[in-house]
């Protein structure tokens, strides 16, 4: 009788807080991504609020800055709309918040994926030019050109992801329930499986190994020197982070896409969109890595100093013609150009 009622007071408190708490593999996952929910709205929010507050007085003046808050705008509207998803996988079986938050949800997922990804290649398009062509960047690059880029990405962004808003509908299920799905035939789904991963992922990073590619060539044939490597070494940090969250999303929607079943994707998709998730609140955690001293000790930095010297440093490249170093000479063709 012991043993009955531990039991029934088990599944009481389980169905308190999960009433659609069951043993299958999708409610599982659904309670591990409650738990992935509740860390992307509370850290993503704050982190991503911070560095918003941090850059916003400075977007007027550097490029740097124009880059880290519309990275950081993208990944805090998404933060903060993880708390939709996490309520209903947490408390309801069906979708109880009608059709507008069903296709806004959407929406905002994959509207920070493509505001993300394009804007970090256009960053490094950024970077690619200043290295390349360091007079006409210097003559021409300016806030101005960056923030026409950011409004670009966030116009191509929501073009892309204006699909996955209208095809989104509360569809009613068996037992009366709701359900927020995707309204495709079976060649549509896969058009849209293949504009996230095309340009979702695909064509964004071809065009950042080119970008990094022919600056290393660049660097390495000048012999250019950093006087500042943080901002270069912050977005290098990003884009790698970014891509190791997202290529496994990819990969198991490509694997669907394909027509595999079973456990492999009902288990592997929700982790990897998990992981995925889990992007939107990586980068200020970095920005505060990278910009803390580690010689200090962690009981004594000061949290808004550590972030501006992250968010608000310059890089600059030093070319110098290897004849002229050899010669102990200053080089003619010394371009001090402020690349971030």
């Amino acid at each position: 009788m012991e043993v009955n009622v531990t039991a029934l007071e088990s599944t009481n408190i389980s169905t308190l807080f999960f009433p659609k708490a069951k043993t299958d593999v999708s409610s599982i996952m659904d309670m591990i991504q409650v738990f992935f929910y509740s860390v992307v709205f509370l850290l993503g929010s704050i982190g991503n609020g911070v560095v918003i507050w941090i850059t916003a007085p400075q977007i007027s003046r550097t490029v740097n800055c124009i880059w880290f808050f519309h990275l950081a705008l993208a990944d805090f509207l998404f933060s903060v709309s993880r708390i939709v998803p996490l309520l209903k996988n947490a408390f309801y079986q069906g979708w109880p918040f009608g059709s507008f938050l069903c296709q806004a949800n959407s929406f905002i997922k994959y509207l920070n994926m493509f505001c993300s990804v394009f804007i970090l290649a256009a960053i490094s398009l950024d970077r690619a030019a200043s290295v390349a062509y360091p007079v006409w960047s210097k003559n021409h690059r300016g806030p101005w050109l960056a923030w026409l880029a950011a409004i670009s990405s966030w116009v191509l962004a929501a073009a892309t992801s204006l699909p996955f808003y209208l095809y989104r509908e509360v569809k009613i299920e068996k037992e009366n329930r709701t359900k927020c799905t995707v309204r495709l035939k079976n060649g549509d789904q896969i058009a849209l499986y293949l504009l996230r991963l095309v340009c979702g992922f695909l064509v964004p990073f071809a065009i950042i190994l080119i970008c990094y590619g022919i600056i290393t060539v660049i660097l390495r044939r000048r012999r250019a020197t950093f006087s500042s490597k943080k901002p270069f070494k912050v977005i290098l940090v990003i884009v790698v982070t970014f891509f190791l969250c997202w290529a496994p999303y990819h990969l198991f929607l490509l694997c669907k896409l394909a027509g595999v079943k079973g456990q492999a994707i009902s288990v592997g998709l929700p982790l990897a969109s998990s992981l995925a998730y889990l992007n939107s609140c990586a980068n200020p955690i970095l920005y505060f890595f990278i910009g803390l001293d580690f010689r200090r000790k962690l009981s004594h930095f000061n949290l808004v100093a550590v972030f501006r010297k992250t968010l608000l440093e310059d890089s600059v490249y030093s070319f110098r013609k290897q004849s002229q170093q050899r010669r102990g000479t200053p080089s003619s063709i010394n371009e001090l150009e402020r690349i971030s």
